[in-house]
């Protein structure tokens, strides 16, 4: 690869870096339409450059390129949501069901150490209301558990579908009545996966799920309102 194959490349992750920022921040809101040569022209970067970016983006689920409208900020249907939990409960309930004797195992115990500094960054993040980290640890948290299948197709799977949520769940956790109450559920989860209480576990998995899910549609459905307030008036 030559050298001006790398810049442009790196330049990309930059611009892709930026735009993201945008979109996890809310100044790009879910629907927003995206124009390669205005966003090229005022990054300073050619419009290939830019289109790299949002081919990045469009991986992560953070954009959808639409054949005859461009390309948008992702903006999910209720229907999107409801098929994104179902397989989400699908992939993390049993993952936790077949940890069995992760302590007693060489890489369950390096495994438990990941999951735990995931755990402990997302409190943080959660303490100091920074809540597009906060997202990133939370969804790192479930990706840990994913990993016990020991499926990397099932791991890279599981990461796009997450990646689509990754924009409500931050409007989510902003307009959370007590976002800090959410860190004694993933505690508790981390807890009894340690102490090989898995059906426990599970269950209280299930019920975090549950209500994530419940929280992200009120979310939405306060922004559908908002968005037919303004055509109305």
């Amino acid at each position: 690869m030559e050298p001006s194959q790398i810049d442009r490349v790196s330049v990309a992750d930059q611009v892709a870096a930026v735009l993201r920022q945008r979109i996890l921040d809310g100044e790009l809101r879910p629907g927003t339409p995206l124009q390669e040569v205005p966003l090229a022209s005022s990054l300073g970067v050619s419009r290939n450059t830019m289109r790299e970016a949002m081919r990045i983006l469009s991986l992560e689920g953070l954009l959808k390129r639409n054949l005859h409208r461009g390309v948008a900020v992702s903006q999910l249907s209720l229907r999107d949501v409801e098929e994104i939990y179902q397989l989400r409960r699908m992939l993390e309930i049993p993952a936790v069901l077949a940890a069995k004797d992760l302590p007693a195992k060489k890489n369950g115990r390096e495994f438990l150490q990941e999951l735990q500094t995931a755990l402990e960054q997302y409190e943080r993040a959660v303490r100091a209301r920074d809540w597009v980290r906060a997202v990133s640890f939370d969804f790192q948290f479930h990706s840990r558990l994913i990993q016990i299948h020991a499926n990397k197709r099932l791991e890279s799977f599981y990461q796009k579908v997450i990646g689509e949520l990754r924009v409500g769940m931050v409007l989510v956790d902003q307009s959370h009545d007590n976002p800090g109450g959410l860190i004694p559920v993933h505690r508790k989860i981390y807890q009894l996966l340690c102490s090989g209480k898995l059906t426990q576990c599970a269950t209280v998995l299930a019920r975090h799920l549950d209500d994530s899910e419940s929280r992200l549609i009120k979310v939405m459905n306060g922004e559908i309102s908002k968005a037919s307030s303004k055509l109305v008036t």
